[in-house]
This record gives C-alpha cells, structure tokens and sequence, in this order.
C-alpha cells in the first residue's frame, strides 16, 4: 500500500485531523511493516517500493509506504489554500519542489547535464497531449458494461 501523504486532509493540516503523526504508523495495527519516505528522494522511494514488492511476491505479505510529499498546489479548484497556508509556507513548497530538487541533485551527479531536464519534460508533455487526445477521440463505453467485474464474473 502506498499513501502520497502531503500533510493536508483537504484543506484541515493533517495534525488537526488524525492523532497520529505519521500514516505509517497505522501498519501496526494489521501486523505489517509500515515505512515512512521522503518524497524528495524518490532514489530512496524506489528502493523501499522494490522491496515492498519483493517481499509481497515472495508471499511475506503487504507493506505499508507513507511517501511524505508538498502538496504544491490546492486541492481543488475550489479551494483557496491562502486561508490556511501562510505566503512563507507556500514559497517554501515552491522552492523545495521534488522534481527542482531532483533534479539539481542528478545534475551534480553529473548524471543529467544542464538542459537535459527540458528537453525530457516536453517529451512527457507531447506524450500526456497525445495520449489526452487518444482518449478523448476514444468511444464512450458501453453502459451495459457497467456492472461487469463488480462483483465476480461467471
């Protein structure tokens, strides 16, 4: 299981909507290991998702990942986060945003040179305007087909 857990139940800090600090924690209760991840490091992420997987497929059973992340944005359009986030609080997850991070970290690695960043982001973005636009052109399904696999096939 993993759980993207940007420290906001909506628009209430999560502190203010659960008793406990972490997310991860609540592995205990179901008898499996719970793991709390910075979300910044997303090297560190993988590999506890590798194992998580590992040890699911070896028959060891499930694996809790709280990935703590920065909810750069609001929740929704209707939400206006100014109400409850001050301006120095949003600044700060701006300036530390995972991917900004990421990549300054790769490029002193040397592992991405300067500009290699754009030039990967605008093939993501041509291939989500592709694939937006493939889906869009796709038939609507069939409402029959609703209730298929809702419970069980025969």
């Amino acid at each position: 299981f993993v759980v993207e857990n940007n420290g906001y139940a909506i628009s209430v800090p999560w502190t203010k909507q659960m008793p406990t600090p972490d997310v991860s924690d609540r592995a205990k209760a179901y008898a499996i290991p719970g793991y709390r991840l910075d979300g910044n490091d997303p090297i560190s992420v993988h590999h506890a998702a590798v194992e998580a997987v590992e040890r699911a497929r070896s028959g060891a059973g499930p694996s809790l990942l709280e990935v703590k992340v920065q909810r750069l944005t609001a929740h929704s359009s209707d939400d206006n986060e100014r109400l409850y986030r001050s301006a120095e609080e949003l600044e700060d997850t701006r300036r530390n945003d995972c991917l900004l991070v990421f990549r300054a970290r790769l490029e002193e690695l040397g592992v991405l040179d300067p500009g290699d960043a754009e030039e990967v982001r605008a093939e993501a973005v041509r291939e989500l305007d592709q694939a937006q636009e493939e889906a869009e052109a796709a038939p609507l399904p069939d409402p029959s087909t609703a209730m298929r696999y809702v419970c069980e096939e025969d």
